[in-house]
């Protein structure tokens, strides 16, 4: 498996030295925003209970948590969208772990607030063959406490980058997800939490991977023996 938080590391750099000074600037600014308002702290964390929720994938097909849920855990994450270069490499990084993560009984749901043909040429762009959920003004992540309001100024700006949240969300507020990774088992209950206001920065895969095998473990029936040794 590839390490995840080293290529991110590395992606980072690379756009940082092509980015223009006032752009950096602009980014910068958001996050530490929401560091001083530790917003990542308001979010849900291990031991509170997911709600349930019914989200439609890339392919039409109408997904409930809680159906998803009697088959095994479910890892579940954010992500802004197709236009983010540390999306797309986070997702490719899940997708190579997706038969880790089903060998452990779980299932990995993605979310993002982007609809119709945009999450569509997100899943075709990183050839994704996990579900990948439209969630219609970003109602499942504000359930999960993990969605930010822009400021119209910085709504602006990403506008002035080409890039209309509005439209492609198909929402009248201007929101974006914190990354967010969580696993959730089968009794709704949180067993593992990453949220982070730095967008550069995702979940530990293989964090994610040693807490399912720790669930397995858990629920691994004890062996009884057939029949007693004299």
């Amino acid at each position: 498996m590839t390490d995840l938080p080293e290529e991110l590391q590395a992606l980072a750099e690379e756009i940082d030295q092509q980015t223009a000074p006032r752009l950096r600037q602009v980014l910068r600014q958001f996050v530490e925003s929401l560091q001083r308002q530790r917003a990542s702290q308001r979010s849900l964390k291990v031991g509170d209970v997911a709600s349930d929720f019914a989200l439609k994938d890339q392919n039409q097909r109408v997904v409930h948590l809680y159906d998803q849920l009697k088959k095994g855990p479910v890892v579940l994450t954010f992500f802004r969208g197709g236009w983010c270069p540390f999306c797309n490499l986070t997702l490719q990084a899940w997708r190579y772990a997706l038969p880790e993560i089903e060998f452990q009984g779980a299932q990995l749901l993605a979310i993002t607030p982007e609809s119709g043909e945009h999450a569509r040429r997100t899943v075709q762009k990183n050839k994704l063959d996990f579900s990948v959920l439209q969630d219609h003004g970003s109602e499942v992540a504000r359930s999960f406490k993990v969605s930010i309001a822009l400021s119209e100024y910085l709504s602006a700006f990403y506008r002035s980058l080409g890039l209309n949240l509005l439209t492609r969300h198909q929402d009248k507020i201007a929101r974006l997800p914190m990354p967010a990774t969580y696993v959730i088992d089968t009794n709704g209950i949180i067993r593992y939490a990453f949220v982070a206001e730095d967008y550069t920065q995702r979940a530990d895969i293989s964090e994610v991977l040693e807490v399912l095998k720790q669930w397995t473990n858990e629920t691994k029936p004890m062996y009884t023996p057939a029949y007693a040794v004299a």
